[in-house]
């Protein structure tokens, strides 16, 4: 009985071990690739619909101001794109990107759907704001995910 008690500890010992370099080497590497600014007057059917959805009160993201939206030719769309390359073995789950506001910004459209990285696997993520016309387009976002239910983190500078 007393070989198999230490067989049994060493196979629980192993087992911490593998758990632990999981945990440790489950890293997403989080790269920014593009940032593309439109002109909401090319956009008018786009630029309509945010409008009803947030007089409506049905508007899906973050409002960074008050009261109704300015005029399109005031405003520009920001839409930057990042890339996720997963290199563990575990599936990133839950990913999201949220934008640091700045003083300009409008609204940051919400994407509903859920994204996920698979082990070994690659992505593209990406978010839209609506800024005042005279905004830069450098922001820092904060891309979060979960690995086997932790949460992590990673900070990005867009628009570089």
């Amino acid at each position: 009985m007393k070989p198999f008690a230490i067989i049994l500890i060493v196979l629980v010992i192993a087992a911490l071990v593998g758990v632990g370099y999981l945990y440790v080497t489950s890293t997403l590497e989080v790269t920014f690739t593009s940032c593309v600014a439109t002109d909401p007057l090319t956009r008018e059917d786009y630029f309509a619909s945010l409008k009803s959805s947030v007089d409506s009160g049905t508007f899906v993201g973050v409002r960074h101001t008050s009261g109704d939206l300015p005029a399109p030719e005031d405003c520009l769309f920001y839409t930057w794109t990042v890339h996720l390359d997963n290199r563990t073995a575990l599936p990133a789950d839950t990913v999201e990107i949220r934008v640091t506001p700045m003083s300009g910004d409008i609204l940051v459209v919400g994407d509903p759907a859920e994204h996920t990285v698979p082990a070994r696997g690659e992505a593209d993520l990406s978010v839209t704001a609506l800024t005042a016309r005279s905004m830069h387009s450098v922001r820092e976002a904060t891309v979060t995910w979960y690995m086997w239910g932790l949460p992590f983190s990673a900070r990005v500078t867009l628009g570089k």
